[in-house]
């Protein structure tokens, strides 16, 4: 039994592969064919089954009709008596003997309601009572019945020694006042010339199904294949639009890539430059002012001897000013001057940027940073510095330091976020200078992140990073 369900399984499955890979059209023929001959079958019997029954009806209707006019007057002597008197049979048989209805009717029964045989051909018949089938008593009620039937039976034997096949008409006999059934006649009738009109009639009837199920599948095919060769023509244009759109995704992967790498490149020479103006600034500016605040201690010396009070006063205040000077010129010297990040983690780096933010601004940072990779490329870092370093920054220029919080976590996806609890501003107010939130923007996307900025007035202002880490790999290695 299992190896028959594998046996019928498979061959299912091959009839399943088979079918799909027919065309739209091919596959329309076939389940039309299929469907139509199922169609034409049935409509050919149902219309061969009526033209038996109007076939056999109307030979029927016929004998009636010849019953009634020449057969039931002979027999309303029923209606007083259990059987027919001899010269009513006598004029039976010479009633059945003539030509005309010889040719017709081969034999003849008269049946008692009760089943018994008062009249046959065949006299032995009469006075008994045989089996009596569903058109008898369909008779008996009142209505005509007939019957094509080749399987000889015990009650029709004799009929079938003259002619095989025969047709049985049951015709109620009825009393000519009351209409009342009195008794059943039964004709047996030759069904050779029936069975080749049958024949003809149903040939016909074939033909005519036959042909328009034909002129339905050659107008359905003709539509539908005109239709699979308009999709199957769309597919292959379709097929070719895919093929050039995949081309200029994947020219437009690889221009995005360049200009990912191109921006990387940007930021680390920026990166590169912003070091070597702020060793310059440290290196020069710097040392100058130093050497100038020096010089002026010796002036200061002199004026507290010599000078007035408005020299003195004024001396104060060049001191102070360039003492000032100094001071801002090395915090933008330490600013752009990043240390070095290559031997340190990542974690390392965010928190070398919060350490030095809070170091400059005397504020305090909180920080929850877990489940940081190990292991990150320049780039990477170089952008989570500045990141972290411009969004402190932000906090503490518009916020006061007030709630200056930074969070980072993720493996695959990191994600750094920076937010304050000071009055927020509105999204037209972002800085687009220098390394303001716009340039901070276009700094992230360079190396393949995003930034989003979430600020609303007297709610504070929330930075949030996010980079995909194997994309960023990614492009560290195109770059390499």
């Amino acid at each position: 039994m299992h190896r028959t369900l594998g046996a019928t399984s498979r061959a299912l499955y091959g009839l399943q592969l088979w079918w799909r890979r027919l065309t739209l059209h091919r596959q329309f023929t076939y389940a039309a064919a299929v469907v139509l001959l199922a169609g034409m079958i049935s409509i050919g019997l149902w219309v061969e089954d009526r033209v038996v029954r109007a076939v056999t009806f109307n030979t029927a209707a016929a004998v009636a009709l010849y019953m009634e006019n020449s057969v039931a007057p002979l027999l309303q002597e029923l209606q007083t008596s259990d059987e027919l008197m001899p010269a009513t049979r006598e004029k039976l048989d010479q009633l059945l003997a003539q030509p005309v209805i010889s040719e017709h009717i081969l034999s003849m029964r008269v049946w008692r309601i009760d089943g018994t045989v008062v009249y046959s051909k065949w006299k032995e018949l009469i006075g008994r009572r045989l089996p009596t089938s569903r058109n008898f008593h369909r008779a008996v009620a009142g209505d005509l019945a007939v019957e094509f039937d080749p399987t000889p039976g015990e009650d029709d034997a004799l009929e079938r020694a003259l002619e095989p096949d025969l047709l049985e008409i049951y015709t109620p006999v009825r009393e000519t006042q009351s209409r009342r059934v009195i008794a059943v006649a039964e004709f047996y009738a030759p069904a050779e010339k029936l069975k080749s009109d049958v024949w003809k009639e149903a040939a016909s009837s074939w033909l005519i199904v036959g042909h328009v199920t034909l002129y339905m599948m050659a107008a359905l095919w003709g539509i539908v294949a005109r239709g699979s060769r308009t999709i199957d023509k769309q597919r292959v244009q379709l097929h070719e639009r895919i093929t050039e759109l995949q081309k200029l995704l994947s020219q437009n992967e690889d221009l995005r890539l360049r200009l990912q790498r191109a921006n990387t490149t940007v930021a680390v020479a920026n990166e590169h430059f912003l070091r070597r103006v702020g060793a310059d600034l440290h290196d020069g500016p710097a040392q100058l002012l130093s050497y100038m605040l020096l010089r002026l201690h010796t002036f200061a010396a002199l004026a507290e001897r010599v000078g007035s009070d408005k020299e003195r006063r004024e001396l104060v205040l060049i001191r102070e000013s360039l003492s000032h000077a100094l001071r801002e010129v090395r915090n933008i010297s330490e600013g752009l001057a990043l240390p070095e990040l290559d031997p340190i983690t990542l974690r390392e780096v965010i928190e070398l940027a919060i350490t030095s933010h809070e170091r400059l601004t005397n504020t305090c940072v909180s920080r929850l940073l877990q489940d940081l990779p190990e292991k990150a490329s320049q780039s990477l870092k170089l952008c989570v510095y500045r990141f972290v370093q411009e969004g402190l920054t932000n906090a503490f220029r518009h916020a006061g330091g007030v709630g200056q919080t930074v969070m980072a976590s993720g493996v695959d996806t990191l994600e750094v976020r920076i937010s304050d609890c000071g009055q927020g501003f509105a999204g037209e107010t972002i800085n687009a200078k220098g390394l303001g939130l716009a340039g901070l923007r276009a700094r992230i996307e360079a190396i393949g992140g995003s930034l989003e900025i979430a600020s609303k007035q007297g709610q504070g202002t929330h930075l949030a990073a996010s980079f995909d880490l194997n994309r960023v790999h990614h492009a560290e290695i195109a770059k390499g």
